[in-house]
């Protein structure tokens, strides 16, 4: 029994220690990789959300005195 546990000891050990090689931490880098993005076209504001915004800042230009 004493010399099964030495042996699975052992075999646990080289396991954990033959397992471990040459690790690459990142992916290699695109060079052809695009850095430009392109946003899409803003969605066009209604006549009522045109008033409420100026509502707005009407009351923030009045409220900072211009």
């Amino acid at each position: 029994m004493r010399t099964l546990k030495y042996v699975l000891g052992l075999g646990l050990f080289m396991l954990l220690f033959t397992g471990c090689d040459d690790v690459d931490d990142t992916p290699p880098r695109l060079v052809d990789m695009k850095t430009e993005f392109v946003l899409p076209a803003p969605s066009r504001l209604t006549n009522a959300e045109r008033d409420i915004i100026q509502a707005k800042r009407d009351a923030y230009e009045e409220a900072i005195g211009n």
